[in-house]
C-alpha cells in the first residue's frame, strides 16, 4: 500500500510544514510507503516573499507538473493526502477524476479557503468556484479540519467522515532560554508576509504603548514593504526554521491581533501555541479558534478592543508573576492539546483506516 501526499508548499511553507512534513517520520515509522509532491516549491515561495507577487512562469510550470501527477502518477498509490485543494482557482475536476478512477482521498484545511471563491471581488469567481470546496470535501474519504470553523463547514458540505485536527507543534524543539531581566519588555509576533497587515489593526497601541514603555515590538517573518507604516519602536527580524524558537523565546508576551472577518474565522490560531510552547503569555483578538484556544485569565487574554489591548499589554508590563503564572498556564495547555505527541496517532489512524477501507 502506498501514499501520494500532495501539499501545497514545500517545507517553506509553514502551512505544508506542520500539516503534512511534521507527521511524515510517523507515517514512515508505522510502516507506509509514500511520496510527497508538493504544488509549489522552495523557488516559488522565495520568489512570492521576496517581491510580494507571484512569478507567473513559476506558477505556470509547477501547475503543469501537479496536472501530471493527476493523472498519470495517481494511479500508482492507493490514497492520495491533498493539502486544502488539487488547483487553487480551478473547478474540482481533477478531484471529480480522483473519484472516477477509484483513487480515495483525504483532504485537509488549516484556513477556511472557500472564502476565497465566495467572497471573491469578482462575480465570476464567485459564480463558478462559490462551492468548489464544498464538493472537494463531499469527494473526499476523510475532511481533516484544523478549527471548529472549518469542521462546521465540512458538517454543513455532508462529508463522510471529519476530523478535527489542530495545527500543532513537536515540543522536543521548544527548548526556550530565559531572556535576560535588564532587556526591553519585548512585544512579540510571527507570522508571514500574508498576516502581516493584522498588526495594522493595533498600529496606534503599540505606538503610545512603546512610547510610554520601556518596550519593543519584534516582528518576525514580517512583511517589510508594510515597515514605513509601523508607527511604534520594533524589529523586524527574518523568519528561519533554525531560529524561530529562539527568537520566541526572547518575547515577554506573544500577541496575534485578527480582523473578524469570514476567512479569520477559520484560521487555527497556531501562533498562540507557538507562543505557549514557549511559555509566554498571549493576548489575541477574540476571532474563531483564538477563543478555544485561549482561556481569558489562565493562559492569556483576550482584547475586544484598544483599550483592551493596552490594559493587558500593561498589566504584563508591570507584574512578572502574572507573566510567568499565564505562561505556564499556556504550556500546559500546549501539551494537552496541541503537542504532536497528542495529535501523532490521530493522524497516523486516519491514514492506516482509510488505507484499510481501501483494501476492503
Amino acid at each position: 500500500m502506498k501514499v501520494l501526499f500532495l501539499p501545497k508548499y514545500d517545507r517553506l511553507g509553514a502551512s505544508s510544514r506542520y500539516r503534512t512534513y511534521q507527521y511524515l517520520p510517523f507515517i514512515k515509522e508505522a510502516g507506509i510507503d509514500f511520496d510527497v509532491k508538493p504544488l509549489f516549491n522552495e523557488e516559488y515561495l522565495v520568489y512570492k516573499y521576496k517581491h510580494g507577487k507571484e512569478n507567473k512562469f513559476l506558477t505556470l510550470k509547477r501547475l503543469i507538473k501537479r496536472i501530471k501527477t493527476i493523472l498519470i502518477d495517481s494511479w500508482k498509490y492507493d490514497l492520495i493526502v491533498i493539502e486544502k485543494e488539487l488547483i487553487p482557482y480551478f473547478p474540482p475536476i481533477f478531484e471529480y477524476y480522483l473519484k472516477l478512477i477509484g483513487k480515495p482521498y483525504v483532504v485537509d484545511y488549516d484556513d477556511a479557503v472557500w472564502h476565497n471563491y465566495d467572497n471573491h471581488r469578482k462575480k465570476i469567481v464567485r459564480f463558478l468556484l462559490k462551492n468548489k470546496i464544498k464538493t472537494v470535501m463531499k469527494l473526499a474519504s476523510v475532511v481533516i479540519g484544523g478549527s471548529e470553523y472549518i469542521i462546521e463547514y465540512a458538517k454543513k458540505a455532508g462529508s463522510k467522515k471529519i476530523e478535527k485536527i489542530p495545527t500543532v507543534i513537536d515540543l522536543r524543539k521548544y527548548n526556550c532560554k530565559s531572556k535576560k531581566r535588564d532587556e526591553k519588555f519585548v512585544i512579540g509576533w510571527i507570522g508571514s508576509p500574508s498576516t502581516s497587515r493584522y498588526i495594522l489593526s493595533i498600529n496606534e497601541v503599540l505606538a503610545k504603548f512603546t512610547q510610554r514603555y520601556n518596550a519593543v515590538v519584534h516582528l518576525i517573518g514580517f512583511d517589510k514593504r508594510l515597515e514605513e507604516k509601523l508607527l511604534f519602536d520594533k524589529k523586524i527580524i527574518e523568519w528561519s526554521e533554525d531560529t524561530e524558537v529562539d527568537e520566541i523565546s526572547r518575547f515577554d508576551v506573544g500577541i496575534m491581533p485578527l480582523e473578524d472577518g469570514p476567512f479569520e474565522r477559520g484560521k487555527c490560531g497556531f501562533k498562540l501555541i507557538q507562543y505557549m510552547g514557549c511559555k509566554k503569555p498571549v493576548i489575541a483578538s477574540p476571532v474563531g479558534e483564538n477563543n478555544i484556544i485561549v482561556e481569558h485569565g489562565v493562559n492569556g487574554y483576550l482584547a475586544k478592543n484598544s483599550e483592551d489591548w493596552f490594559k493587558y499589554l500593561e498589566l504584563f508590563y508591570n507584574l512578572h508573576d502574572i507573566r510567568r503564572k499565564l505562561g505556564e498556564k499556556g504550556f500546559e495547555t500546549v501539551q494537552r492539546f496541541y503537542s504532536l505527541d497528542v495529535t501523532k496517532a490521530r493522524y497516523i489512524s486516519v491514514i492506516l483506516d482509510t488505507l484499510q477501507e481501501v483494501k476492503i
